[in-house]
């Protein structure tokens, strides 16, 4: 062969041995030169081996010498496949969820205790936690409804009439008078409305929403899992569960793991739990969103988005205060099995390559699915409050964002005099 760079065919033919690989002139002068350096007496079979393998190695990185650089794509190459595995292995969700710690976590702990059992001490668990949900229940939705009328209300009417009495002072003939403006004896008590400042005021909306998309979030994912959990395999079973001891030493490491319920079950849990929740987060958001227009300073504005919160977390704070401590525990070893997706090694996918190369594919999915849902909680996050203060918001209906321009030039004026 010719060793000016066109491609030639090479055939090492041995002992059992055959290759036939059109390579370039380089690696067949490779070739000749390896087995001159060899000698008569080294083994042919040897030779053939030795440059089938070299040979393969320069078609796969072609820019890389044999003599300098063949580790180099080699070790790139494992690095990439140890990185692709580590990222499959950190996104595969574990076998099993937690149930949550509140009084909703203690409901579905005593649904799966109830329909396992006929004893009845066990059911008179299951009705003081029901009693404790009904009770959490019954206080949010009073909590906000007294909420809604003796404090949103008497804001709503206040701002209101702030807004209207600036219309009739400052505007003459519906033109804007800067003199009137100056004189106007409420432009402080204006100025600290919350739509007078909207990007201050879209931002403190953006984490109200947030606090209320994490509450539905976890619904949404515990509903998901009840509704995927598998079809009873008995006839008339309500409930099928699993013990998984992960230390024999320890009897505090057993759980037991919920996996199968008939459809009774799944809609009841999800009507008397989830249900309800996911009523209380939503009426919780535009309450609160409509306070939070309806303040009437900003100091307030903070102090009312600390105390929305306190709702949200009232089912804690029953939990821990009526469940006993034994109770809990219990609470914390039952788990819901999430559904698994695992995929077997085939006959067809025996060599690491394949294995490698859908592994990959598997990942590169999973991830456009996490980009897809970060996206998603980002545009809802963000992309509501806007739309709210836009369109929805009936505080101060008609509103025509005439407020901001003279606020600015107000607090302009005030920031040069001190």
């Amino acid at each position: 062969p010719k060793a000016n760079g066109i491609s030639q065919r090479c055939r090492p033919t041995t002992l059992g041995l055959s290759c036939a690989l059109r390579l370039s002139g380089d690696a067949c002068v490779w070739c000749h030169g390896a087995a001159a350096r060899r000698g008569e007496a080294a083994s042919v079979d040897a030779v053939a081996m030795e440059f089938v393998v070299q040979a393969w190695r320069m078609i796969q990185s072609p820019n890389v010498t044999v003599e300098a650089g063949e580790q180099k794509p080699m070790v790139r190459r494992k690095s990439s496949i140890n990185i692709t595995h580590r990222d499959w292995q950190f996104l595969q969700y574990s076998k099993f969820k937690d149930l949550p710690e509140n009084i909703y976590g203690a409901a579905m702990m005593a649904i799966i205790r109830s329909t396992q059992s006929y004893h009845g001490a066990v059911h008179g668990v299951t009705f003081c936690v029901f009693a404790g949900l009904v009770l959490n229940i019954l206080m949010q939705f009073y909590v906000l409804w007294c909420t809604r009328l003796y404090i949103c209300v008497p804001a709503v009417t206040r701002v209101q009439a702030l807004y209207a009495r600036f219309h009739e002072s400052v505007f003459v003939d519906g033109v804007f008078s800067q003199d009137a403006w100056e004189e106007f004896p409420l432009a402080g008590s204006l100025c600290q409305i919350p739509l007078s400042q909207p990007y201050f005021f879209v931002s403190v909306l953006v984490c109200w929403t947030a606090t209320i998309w994490v509450d539905l979030l976890e619904s949404y994912r515990y509903m998901s899992l009840w509704w995927q959990l598998k079809k009873t395999a008995a006839e008339g079973e309500l409930t099928q569960v699993e013990v998984s001891v992960e230390s024999e030493d320890s009897e505090n490491q057993s759980h037991v793991l919920l996996t199968a319920a008939d459809r009774r079950t799944k809609v009841a849990t999800i009507g008397m739990i989830f249900v309800p929740k996911i009523c209380i987060a939503l009426f919780l958001w535009w309450l609160g969103a409509r306070w939070l227009v309806a303040t009437t300073n900003f100091q307030d504005l903070l102090l009312n988005a600390v105390a929305l919160a306190f709702i949200t977390e009232l089912d804690e704070l029953l939990y821990h205060a009526m469940v006993p401590e034994d109770i809990q525990v219990l609470v914390r070893s039952y788990k819901i099995v999430r559904p698994q997706h695992a995929h077997v090694r085939t006959r067809h996918q025996e060599t690491d390559d394949e294995w490698s190369e859908w592994v990959t594919r598997s990942r590169d999915r999973r991830l456009l699915y996490r980009i897809a849902a970060m996206l998603l909680a980002m545009t809802v996050i963000v992309g509501f409050p806007v739309v709210y203060i836009k369109l929805l918001q009936h505080v101060l209906p008609g509103y025509r964002w005439d407020v901001h321009d003279p606020c600015e030039a107000r607090l302009e004026s005030l920031m040069m005099e001190i």
